[in-house]
This record gives structure tokens, C-alpha cells and sequence, in this order.
């Protein structure tokens, strides 16, 4: 049975009316950030003409649809203003001007503990999610601040692992909690590099003039994934923590929120009609944020074709420690081939 758990990320580069309006029974939420607010993506130019109106338009549609709205300060660095009155009156004035817009959040996603205890005590009505950017990887973690939260996003590393899923389900809904995941991640699993790459969206996201000089002068690129992908490790995308569209109602139970990262994807109309549909026909790898170029398509089809040994990887116990077993290896080089389409 489908459910209407999917969390939409707010693109500008495709209609975004068009493209959720067919999925209207699946689309739970859409998030943002507010025009002047920095999140853990590069933000869109608002000085050009009609952007900051389409935002409001496509907001004002969505919430007359029974879609929920997320606002974004899940900033990893706000520098010297982290812990502020100066980030605090930004926090409330923004607000303020949302709901003089009439698109108030129902939910605010956030890295910043202080952003949650300014939220508490100027809008104790609005509901605080911790971003999935925290990295707290179990229950323990969250114990400690029960009272600053009342969703969060599970840890990338675990999505694949039911038991853990089901193990923090039960603890959030215990507690009053509601329980998100991502489902598209492309990021490297323990990522090294996915701090520091988050934490220059706070600091002119690594493209100003001068970070990209220094970067070529020293041979760097804060995408490793890129780096590990160009030197040949292919099977590290496999390795990784997104989930199939067709695999998705086996870990749908456990969450509430299926969160589709698209804000800034070249394709964001592909990921939504794929996990709204449970299906999708071409190069998997397309479908994840970040986009990583590969020699050949990791072709769908590929992987129930070869059902038994995706299973095993997906499940793999060691995944977080891999042991090399060549299973990985073995399903690249069975779904990493030319596709019959276009």
C-alpha cells in the first residue's frame, strides 16, 4: 500500500507544481530554505527576477494541497554568529516573515542545538527536526536531549540494516518521536570528506574565485566520492547507504519520512516520479545526489536480475567495516553495463 511519507526538496531548474501534483497521495512534505538563509546546499540567486516569488507560489500551492511545509537551518557553520543574539533575531524574523506570507513552517530542520532552544522558547508550536547532518547513530544519542526534538533522520551508515531501523523505531515512537530517512544519498559511506564538504556551504561553498584557484593549484576536491569513483573504486557506489525505489517498502514501516534529496539535483522530477512509483527503468546512479559521472550505467533491471547478491549486499552485516569479500565486485561487474535504452 502506498503511503504519503515522501519529503520533497524544493527545486527550481523543472516545474515543481507539475511534478508533485501527480503524486499528490504520496507527498508528505516539501523543505526549503528561506530566501537569505544558508543551508547545507548552495543556495539559489534570489536577486534574480521571479525566484523568490516562484518559491512563494510553489510553497503557497503545496500548502493548499495538504502538504506540510520544512524550513531549512540546517547550516553545519554559522561562524561567530553560532551561538548569538545575532543568529537568534535572524531565526525569529525570518520566521515572522513566513507567516506573514502565510507559509509558517510546521517543521524546522536544524544542525544547530541553539537553533533548537531559540525554536523552543519563541515558537513552541513549531516542531523541530534534527538534520540528518548530526550523524548521532543510535538512541543514546538522542536520550540527552529529549526535549530540544521531536523528529530526527537516522543515521545514513544504518539505512540499509532492518534490525537497526526497527530497533530505533520502536524507541522514537515510545517517545513521541517521528522518524525520517533519506533515500537517495550518493555520498560515500563514512564519508571522510562529508563534514568539511558540508561545512562550505556556510563559507561560499567552495566555489568563490579563490577556493577554486587553491584547489587547482593543489590537485583537491572536496567531492571524494568523485575522486574514489575517477580512480576506479566503482564498487564503493554500491557500498553505499541509498535505497532502491523498489526496495523501499521494506524500510517504509520503520519511518515516517522518506526524504528525496532534489533541491539541487540535475534531474528532480526523476527521483520524485521513481520513488513515488516504486520503479525506475535506466542508470541508477542518476538518480542519487550527488550525481557522480561513470564509465558505464549501473542499469536498473540489473539488480533484480541479480536479486540473491544485491540482497546480500544490502544486507551486509559488515558493511560499515567491509571485509572485501568481493560480492561488491561481483555485482558491479554484473549491473554496471551498457543499457538497452536511452
Amino acid at each position: 500500500m502506498q503511503k504519503r511519507n515522501l519529503a520533497v526538496g524544493h527545486f527550481f531548474n523543472a516545474p515543481f507544481i507539475e511534478a508533485c501534483e501527480r503524486h499528490l497521495p504520496r507527498i508528505r512534505e516539501v523543505f526549503f530554505a528561506w530566501p537569505g538563509v544558508l543551508s547545507c546546499r548552495p543556495a539559489p540567486d534570489y536577486t534574480k527576477e521571479g525566484v523568490r516569488e516562484r518559491l512563494v507560489s510553489d510553497l503557497t500551492w503545496a500548502r493548499a494541497n495538504g502538504i506540510e511545509l520544512d524550513t531549512l537551518f540546517n547550516c553545519n557553520c554559522y561562524g561567530d554568529d553560532a551561538v548569538s543574539t545575532t543568529l537568534a533575531d535572524f531565526i525569529v524574523r525570518n520566521l515572522d516573515e513566513m507567516g506573514a506570507a502565510g507559509l509558517f513552517p510546521d517543521t524546522v530542520t536544524t544542525t544547530s542545538p541553539f537553533v533548537a532552544v531559540v525554536l523552543r522558547r519563541h515558537f513552541p508550536s513549531v516542531k523541530i527536526r534534527w538534520s540528518i547532518n548530526l550523524r548521532v547513530h543510535g538512541t543514546v544519542g538522542f536520550e540527552s536531549v529529549m526535549e530540544l526534538f521531536d523528529s530526527f533522520y537516522v543515521s545514513r551508515e544504518h539505512h540499509r540494516d532492518l534490525a537497526y531501523l526497527k530497533e530505533v523505531s520502536d524507541w522514537a515512537r515510545a517517545n513521541g518521536k517521528t522518524l525520517g530517512m533519506q533515500a537517495n544519498s550518493g555520498c560515500l559511506r563514512q564519508c571522510p570528506f562529508q563534514t568539511f564538504h558540508d561545512n562550505l556551504h556556510g563559507h561560499g561553498d567552495g566555489r568563490r574565485p579563490q577556493d577554486v584557484a587553491a584547489m587547482n593549484e593543489y590537485g583537491f576536491t572536496f567531492f571524494r566520492c568523485r575522486a574514489r569513483y575517477e580512480s576506479g573504486a566503482y564498487e564503493d557506489f554500491l557500498r553505499s547507504t541509498w535505497l532502491r525505489p523498489e526496495d523501499m517498502p521494506e524500510y517504509e514501516d520503520f519511518v515516517d519520512v522518506v526524504k528525496l534529496a532534489t533541491r539541487r539535483h540535475i534531474d528532480p522530477v526523476a527521483i520524485l516520479d521513481a520513488y513515488a512509483t516504486y520503479g525506475y527503468k535506466g542508470d541508477l546512479a542518476r538518480l542519487m545526489d550527488p550525481v557522480n559521472p561513470f564509465p558505464k550505467p549501473f542499469r536498473n533491471e540489473a539488480f533484480d536480475e541479480n536479486e540473491d547478491l544485491w540482497h546480500a549486499v544490502r544486507n551486509c552485516k559488515d558493511a560499515n567495516n567491509c571485509r572485501h569479500c568481493g560480492r561488491c565486485t561481483e555485482l558491479y561487474r554484473r549491473v554496471a553495463e551498457p543499457c538497452l535504452f536511452s
